[in-house]
């Protein structure tokens, strides 16, 4: 499979959570162990490594209601995460400066 392959499936998930077609839960099961499992090493960049890998790693630190101590560790709500990816979406495509 191509990189544009991977890559373009990936962004059409974040696409997905962040215009709400899927919950953050439907996120999770498709993207975590798609990025994890089932993208070979070398066929993305550095930079759309860093981006994709940043979503999984956030996804760890998510929760739907995290407790006062998990919120003061970082933690983020669904709600949050999906702003955070938002975010995070443009600035990789360099919509914001």
């Amino acid at each position: 499979m191509a990189q544009t392959s991977y890559k373009e499936t990936l962004l059409g998930m974040i696409e997905k959570l962040v215009r709400g077609q899927w919950s953050v839960a439907e996120f999770e099961q498709a993207y975590y162990d798609y990025y994890l499992e089932k993208v070979p090493d070398g066929v993305l960049t550095d930079e759309d490594h860093r981006f994709f890998g940043s979503v999984q790693e956030k996804l760890d630190w998510t929760a739907k209601t995290p407790t006062t101590d998990e919120k003061k560790g970082g933690w983020l709500t669904q709600e949050e995460f999906v702003k955070w990816v938002r975010l995070q979406r443009d600035l990789y495509f360099g919509r914001l400066a």
